[in-house]
């Protein structure tokens, strides 16, 4: 229980993380911004999230862990 406990506190924190570089990109960003734009900076911040997570946590990263990370714009 305590293991499950850690591993949904650090999916929070990363979560929370993704949400706050987020909004510091956007108000980078020129208005309006275009749903492409949006898309393009929050696939940044996960990114840049998730590769400062796994380096912290054994240096790995994401996806030799999980596999291959998908471009947004093929999945679309």
């Amino acid at each position: 229980m305590v293991h499950l406990l850690n591993w949904l506190e650090d999916h929070e924190d990363l979560s929370v993380k993704v949400k706050s570089r987020l909004k510091v990109s956007l108000r980078s960003l020129l208005k309006p911004w275009s749903l492409g734009e949006i898309a393009m900076t929050w696939d940044f911040c996960v990114r840049a999230v998730i590769s400062e997570h796994a380096q912290q946590n054994g240096g790995g990263n994401f996806s030799l862990k999980f596999g291959t990370w998908e471009n947004f714009l093929s999945v679309a």
